[in-house]
């Protein structure tokens, strides 16, 4: 039907529409200047992508291509959101390290009165369970008075409060460089910026080594394959990190999780208890069932994702344990999972 208003604001639509892909452009510029910086070339990717996508938007280009696009800027702010959350966890769980070395130092070489020794290890134990920022500051404070009072002792003992300083110099110097390239020499896998399979295969190895209190838990990502199927593998890779996700948020500091392979997660876990307890602990996380939106072209689409999981204590040989965890992984997954 054609109106008089249609032809009284007929020009009106074209700026309408200019001020809207001018606005878009103006949100796209914002988040590239200012995303957190995590590792410096992910950081320069992003931004570079995002300068594209603003390049796309042009004054010809469709309303629905526009959508599409919105999509595509949604989906990198997720991704690099998601890498720098993973090199944020890793830098935390260095200087996690750094603490415990200089405990150990201290105690080691027998510089520090009882209470300074007790006073760390109540840090040490404070750090892993910081989550938040306040926390790591209440942390740094406590840390702060306690190495006063070490100093302090130290230079009430001449001789072998030299040796002392010395070797704290030399673990401060080796806990810097872990902290500067802590993430450079792991393989990380793409899809959840975990450690991958040749990196899980190495620590257990070593666990195997020293294999009291250590346990395997072995998830598998129910429906990946469907999921693969009906919307396309970059989704499953989300289902996957989200997942990935949860269990570190669920898991101790100390735990170290990987991607396995295919639709699979699998984390080394050092406990002191049962394998029923160990099992109990799990179980209050693994088997809830989580719900996670997908943005899919121009729609939201919510997805019910669930694991199966089991645990193994960690024993030589290590060949036998690997066959438990194909067994279990192949009892989930059909043969021609890719």
């Amino acid at each position: 039907m054609i109106t008089l208003k249609s032809y009284l604001l007929r020009d009106s639509g074209r700026e309408i529409e200019d001020s809207y892909r001018r606005m878009i452009d103006l949100f796209i510029q914002a988040i590239s200047l200012h995303a957190v910086e995590g590792e410096k070339a992910d950081h320069e990717r992003f931004c570079s992508d995002m300068k594209t996508f603003g390049d796309r938007l042009t004054p010809e280009l469709s309303i629905s291509d526009r959508f599409i696009v919105v999509g595509e800027v949604l989906r990198a702010m997720e991704d690099y959101n998601r890498q720098t959350s993973k090199f944020l966890h890793i830098q935390n769980a260095e200087l996690q390290k750094m603490i415990a070395m200089l405990s150990q130092t201290l105690i080691a070489v027998g510089a520090s009165s009882d209470a300074s020794v007790a006073k760390l290890q109540e840090i040490e134990k404070a750090l892993e369970q910081a989550r938040i920022l306040e926390d790591i500051h209440a942390v740094k404070a406590q840390l702060g008075e306690c190495l006063r009072s070490v100093r302090s002792e130290a230079q009430r003992r001449t001789a072998e409060g030299k040796v002392v300083l010395e070797s704290l110099q030399q673990e401060l110097a080796q806990s810097q460089e872990l902290l500067g390239g802590g993430s450079a020499h792991l393989n990380l896998d793409p899809a959840t910026g975990l450690p991958d399979k040749t990196e899980a295969s190495k620590r257990l190895q070593e666990s195997a080594a020293s294999p009291e209190g250590k346990f395997l838990l072995i998830a598998v990502v129910d429906r990946v394959q469907a999921v693969n199927a009906r919307f396309g593998y970059a989704i499953g890779d989300q289902v996957l990190a989200g997942v990935a996700d949860y269990f570190c948020g669920s898991l101790s500091a100390e735990d170290k999780i990987y991607r396995w392979q295919g639709p699979a997660l699998l984390a080394i876990l050092n406990r002191t208890g049962a394998i029923a307890t160990v099992r109990n602990e799990v179980a209050r996380f693994a088997e809830k069932r989580l719900e996670k939106t997908f943005l899919i072209g121009s729609r939201s689409v919510l997805l019910p994702i669930s694991t199966s999981w089991t645990i193994f204590p960690i024993a030589p040989p290590i060949d036998a344990l690997l066959r438990k965890v194909e067994i279990f992984t192949a009892a989930q997954v059909s043969h021609d999972y890719v």
